[in-house]
């Protein structure tokens, strides 16, 4: 089941395939626009050098093809109409493969149309951060994880900031980050299909795709040390960032920042296909490897960003060195210069390599920041 093709050498043409969405979303001269979009893709599938980009144009195509018979004129009523009865389709089991994904395409245009149609920002992302807790721990929030939140409120400031947790969280650090949360108190999903759902990682894995499919927005892990504001991603429909590629590891999209628009097709097709290959003793197999597989089938439904975005230096034992070692310290404007590239970046704090380097760190070797990550992270103490 698991694609070889790597998703790094196709994001130029990820990257030209979601120029499309700008131009279906756009007030005026609906003919025009779409005829714009379908020579854009057209003139893609000529030049590009993959087969897998050529099928996604062909596809795109085809559900550029089942707008033209839209009316000029459209309000929100007939494009909800229209997203209603292509569903009942898209839900058919005997509906073919290739049918069904030509229809979630059609859908996705639909829906970003359909956003710039009502009250709000527009057809983008919008302004809300979900933050998840699952897991069982009473006592106090981490200082590094308490330090990347606090990155989350810096560079968010104006987002609606939402804490999904099934309980009131306590502890001195948590009492100073609630006054800046919206608590949404819920139960934390149970079942994967008719699979029990026991570790907490998973039923995260799932609360964050059901919180962006519902409301839309940034989803940040615990341990993503935001770097600067994410408003310039917010023009796309779902985006997220391959993770570094480390020796002897196979290429996976990243499931630790995720922005997307609500209702993203992406999201809810890789909800509904998680039960399939859920497996609780293969940690990622419904997450980061799943993720891949499906962003290479459906490129058109997720912009895909190289791993500088939001995972580097990655969780080797060299990134570590990057992370922790004084002899690696860059000066203050080398750093910046360096992760100019970078809109955060995920720690792995859950991973062998950072804890045998990271759990030693405390507040005052970050008070004085003799490396790179205490450096990083001083201006949020």
């Amino acid at each position: 089941m698991f694609a070889m093709v790597m998703l790094a050498r196709l994001l130029q043409d990820s990257a030209t395939l979601h120029r499309v969405y700008p131009l279906i979303a756009a007030a005026d001269d609906w003919v025009g626009n779409l005829q714009r979009a379908t020579g854009h893709i057209r003139s893609l599938q000529l030049r590009t050098a993959h087969l897998e980009t050529h099928v996604a144009c062909q596809w795109l195509l085809a559900a550029l093809a089942s707008l033209e018979t839209l009316p000029a004129e459209q309000s929100p009523a007939f494009l909800t109409f229209e997203l209603h009865r292509d569903l009942a389709t898209i839900s058919d089991p005997y509906t073919p493969a290739r049918e069904r994904d030509i229809l979630l395409l059609r859908q996705q245009l639909l829906r970003h149309r359909l956003l710039g149609m009502l009250p709000g920002d527009g057809p983008q992302i919008p302004r809300i951060v979900h933050l998840i807790k699952t897991d069982a721990r009473t006592s106090d929030l981490p200082l590094l994880q308490y330090l990347c939140y606090r990155s989350i409120l810096e560079h968010c400031k104006g987002f609606r900031i939402m804490l999904h947790t099934y309980e009131i969280p306590h502890g001195t650090r948590w009492q100073k980050l609630l006054p800046h949360l919206e608590l949404c108190i819920a139960m934390p999903p149970q079942l994967l299909g008719n699979t029990r759902i026991l570790g907490a990682a998973h039923q995260s894995d799932v609360w964050r795709l059901k919180q962006l499919i519902e409301y839309g927005g940034f989803y940040f892990d615990w341990d993503l040390l935001l770097l600067r504001s994410p408003q310039h991603l917010r023009h796309n429909v779902c985006v997220m960032a391959l993770e570094r590629l480390e020796q002897g590891y196979r290429e996976v999209l990243g499931v630790s920042a995720i922005g997307a628009e609500p209702g993203s097709q992406f999201l809810a097709t890789w909800l509904s296909a998680m039960p399939m290959v859920f497996d609780p003793d293969m940690y990622v197999a419904h997450s980061t490897l799943l993720a891949h597989d499906l962003a290479l089938r459906l490129p058109s439904l997720v912009r895909v960003l190289e791993y500088h975005a939001f995972y580097y230096p990655g969780w080797g034992e060299q990134a570590m060195r990057w992370l922790f070692d004084p002899a690696e310290c860059l000066p203050e404007n080398e750093l910046h210069e360096h992760l100019a590239a970078s809109t955060g970046i995920h720690l792995f704090c859950s991973h062998a390599n950072f804890l045998q380097w990271g759990n030693h760190l405390t507040e005052k070797d970050i008070e004085s920041p003799r490396c790179n990550l205490a450096k990083l992270m001083h201006p949020y103490l």
